[in-house]
């Protein structure tokens, strides 16, 4: 299974020992709550965001059976959509 967090339209793909319940109630803390900061291990590195009430997060779960398509411009992020 791969997790993938895009927070404001920049997507990051998880390391697999990061608990998806405890990463979802850390983001839901700070976005309900003054700005503060969530860590998450991404892609090889350490990465710090900063949540706050208008941070826009999805969470994307993918089956390791899933076998990656070019899906045209619906692959693409919503913004980079040309409509």
């Amino acid at each position: 299974m791969r997790t993938h967090v895009e927070i404001d339209g920049k997507s990051f793909v998880l390391q697999d020992d990061q608990p998806l319940d405890e990463i979802m109630a850390e983001i839901e803390a700070a976005a309900s709550s003054p700005p503060a900061f969530v860590t998450l291990s991404a892609e090889g590195r350490s990465i710090s965001v900063l949540i706050r009430a208008t941070t826009r997060v999805v969470i994307s779960v993918e089956k390791d059976d899933h076998v990656e398509q070019d899906h045209g411009p619906w692959s693409l992020p919503f913004d980079e959509w040309e409509l």
